[in-house]
């Protein structure tokens, strides 16, 4: 089913009673995924704004986490405040979820201030102190190091299958020989994952999905929201900044540093070993996930990969592969290949040299 038009968002808004009857909104699709599709409506003279999320009906899970974040995010400031959950979708044909956001922008996809740095920790902090018993739904991530593992086999089958120019081969061979070492890894300690405490987590706290406005920030896109390892959200939301520039090496470490120091009243004994367990096998994934998008990147163009400049970000998608095969092979103590060696035939030639 095709996402709901502008006119019907504004339709069922006026509706449910949620802006005067003589008022005009604007109403603006702002994103499209395969899943959910994104509306910012705004009211002359009000100073929030209403975001409206409409879900593909078979993706009605994904609305009813996001609208039990929002619940139990918003009633300590943590998240939007929630305006109503549409389970049904009357006219629009789809779950839809409301809320009000206030005026501001999300403080990712450029680098962090020190301060920035602090208040998406302190998000996730008290996120993480939450009591899990007033929390109904599982989180979307992996509960484990093995079955994130499992899913991210499928990603390792594309790449294969998207780079097979004899060119490529130092690539995929390099590739393979890392996903024999992070398997021997996983494996090794897996049994960290046994009888896991089980925290509220937001799904996928990265700095795109934090709301700054007037100092305070929130987090927003809660449709991986529930019950899962606080090491494993952390230890992905970090790695995924500094991948992608958005913290310097310095302002990790301090992050990581800090959130254990204030996690110990946790009580949670094996913590910090998950955590650097999977941060140093963590940036696998990422590597195959931009290998995998910029192959059909390549293949699909820009309209269907929704990517507005595709040569910048295949620069920058670069870029954050380079920095992840380094990565892996720090943290894993071995010297496989040589980024800018395996990445030569895509054209990049100012990837620093180790």
């Amino acid at each position: 089913m095709p996402a709901p038009g502008t006119e019907q968002i504004a339709d069922y808004v006026r509706r449910q009673g949620l802006i005067p009857a003589n008022s005009t909104p604007g109403v603006i699709q702002t994103n499209q995924g395969f899943d959910s599709s994104l509306y910012e409506v705004t009211i002359p003279g009000e100073p929030e704004m209403l975001v409206v999320k409409y879900y593909a009906p078979d993706h009605a899970d994904a609305a009813r986490r996001e609208a039990e974040g929002l619940r139990v995010g918003g009633a300590v400031g943590l998240a939007p405040t929630l305006v109503t959950f549409d389970e049904v979708g009357g006219t629009v044909g789809g779950p839809l979820v409301l809320y009000r956001l206030p005026l501001g922008a999300p403080i990712g996809e450029r680098p962090l201030t020190d301060d920035q740095t602090n208040g998406w920790l302190f998000l996730l902090l008290t996120l993480h102190h939450l009591d899990p018993a007033k929390v109904q739904q599982q989180s979307t991530m992996s509960p484990g190091i093995e079955q994130w593992w499992e899913r991210i086999q499928p990603l390792w089958n594309e790449v294969r299958a998207a780079y097979t120019e004899p060119m490529y081969a130092p690539l995929i061979t390099a590739l393979e020989k890392l996903r024999q070492l992070v398997d021997v890894h996983v494996h090794a300690n897996r049994d960290l994952w046994l009888n896991v405490p089980r925290r509220t987590c937001h799904g996928d706290p990265v700095p795109i999905n934090v709301f700054g406005s007037t100092g305070h920030l929130v987090l927003v896109d809660w449709s991986g929201f529930g019950l899962g390892d606080v090491a494993m959200e952390i230890g992905r939301a970090a790695a995924l900044a500094a991948l992608n520039e958005e913290i310097t090496s310095d302002q990790y470490i301090r992050m990581i540093t800090n959130y254990l120091a204030g996690t110990r009243d946790l009580k949670d004994p094996t913590l910090e070993q998950r955590l650097q367990a999977y941060a140093s096998v963590f940036p696998y994934s990422f590597t195959l996930f931009m290998l995998s998008f910029l192959a059909r990147l390549q293949k699909d163009g820009p309209e269907t990969t929704l990517v507005a400049d595709p040569a910048e970000y295949r620069g920058r998608g670069l870029m954050a592969v380079a920095r992840s095969l380094t990565w892996i092979q720090d943290a894993l103590g071995v010297e496989v290949a040589a980024p800018p060696d395996v990445l030569a035939p895509f054209g990049l030639t100012t990837i620093a040299r180790g």
